[in-house]
Order: structure tokens, then sequence, then C-alpha cells
């Protein structure tokens, strides 16, 4: 006569597996997203040969098909956050940079020039600053090397800050302002890492009248519908307001 414990030695317990189909549909999915990813990571030249290649070798309407088919899925990708591209040992910039967002209102021959009273560029305590604004760089990061993002945010503040003084706001105006690094042996001699100097130039100006011409319709009657028809790049901006 056995005992239990005797009955089961030398024997292993059945490991407990998800259903076939399961590990199978996991595996490709899997595939899938290490795919996506790679192509992301391509350099840009990868991805305009195979355009090319396409563009000569397939008939037009399987071109059309492959490359609508591409831009879902990197569409896809960007909704599912798999579309970052990833760099190993970059060249690091020269300089540091920031931007300084003005709204320029009046007329050409009175205009005023107004530095918003952004996060970045306000009065704000250290709580404020360290703590609350910590997502403000990140923001201007993304838009950095983002025209039609920099467009949406013009157009955000615009009916933000329709009016100064009783001027109507008519643009708004990004400065960059640089702050170049110095080479290492020259830092070294002169004992500091940046130059005394900032350099400042304009990188965009957008036309934002209308924007604003809104805002202060709607500001001044507020039970009015709101019927009034908008672009693409309004409707990319109001997206921004809304999140």
């Amino acid at each position: 006569m056995t005992t239990p414990a005797q009955s089961h030695q030398g024997t292993t317990p059945s490991a407990s597996l998800p259903p076939r189909w399961q590990r199978i549909a996991l595996s490709i999915a899997t595939l899938l997203i290490f795919t996506t990813i790679g192509w992301c990571n391509l350099p840009a030249a990868a991805h305009q040969a195979c355009y090319q290649w396409c563009e000569k070798n397939l008939p037009a309407q399987l071109n059309y098909r492959v490359r609508q088919g591409e831009w879902y899925a990197r569409y896809a990708a960007h909704i599912g956050g798999v579309d970052n591209r990833w760099q190993m040992y970059g060249g690091q910039s020269r300089f540091n940079w920031e931007f300084q967002i003005y709204g320029e209102y009046g007329e050409e021959n009175e205009r005023v020039d107004r530095l918003l009273p952004l996060p970045r560029q306000s009065e704000r305590n250290l709580f404020t600053r360290w703590i609350v604004d910590f997502k403000e760089a990140k923001f201007y990061l993304n838009i950095y090397n983002d025209e039609i993002g920099r467009e949406c945010y013009a157009r955000y503040l615009a009916r933000q800050f329709p009016e100064h003084q009783g001027k109507p706001l008519k643009n708004i105006r990004f400065d960059m302002r640089i702050r170049y690094i110095l080479p290492p042996y020259v830092a070294v001699s002169k004992q500091k890492l940046f130059e005394d100097d900032f350099s400042t130039f304009t990188r965009d100006r957008f036309a934002v009248s209308q924007d604003a011409q809104w805002a202060l319709a709607a500001k001044a009657h507020p039970s009015a519908p709101a019927a009034l028809p908008l672009n693409t790049v309004s409707q990319r901006s109001q997206v921004i307001e809304d999140r």
C-alpha cells in the first residue's frame, strides 16, 4: 500500500497553458507590434525608397492601396503609442532654446506686442514651476518640429487672449531664444558652459484675427449657437483645447 506522498514522487505538475488559439493570437500581435516599431524607426530614406519602388513596379491602383494601408498602419501605431522614434548615441544640440510667445494686438501703425502670460514666461513660485508646470517643457518639445502643432496652439491662444488694452489680437508670434553651448576646450578655459548673449529670431507668425473675433463674439453673446464653420487646423486646435 502506497501513501499519497509516495504516489506523487517522480511526477511533475502539468502546466496550465492558455488555449492554443490564444497563444497564436498573442504571438501574431507581438510580431505585428515589433514590426510596426521597426518600420516607424527606419530612416526616412528607407521609407522613400520603398515608396519609389512601389510607384515604379506596382499598378497605380495597387500602389494607392499599399500607401493607404501603410497610412492606416501608421495611424494605428500612433493611437497605440508604438510610433516613437528611438535614437541611441545621437548628436546633441549645441544650444539651449526656449519659445517666447507674443500676441500682436492692434493695427500695424499702432501695434502692441504682449508677452503672453503662459506658465514658462510669467511669474511662478517654486512649487508651481517645479511641480505643476513640469509638463510644459515636454509640450514645447513636442511642437518644436511640428508647424501644424504650433499653429493649433496659436489658435487656441487666440481664443484665450483675444484682446489687450482694447485692441483686438491680430497675430501670434513664436520667437526662438537660443543660447549656445561653448565647445569643451573653450568651456574649460573660461570656466563656464554657455555664451553670455542670447540670440532671438522669429520662428513663426500666425494670423489668428478670425479666431480672436469668434472668441470676442462668443464672449459678447454667450447664448448664441456656434454656427461658424471650422477648417481642419481649427478643428485640431479644438481637440487640443478639449484635452
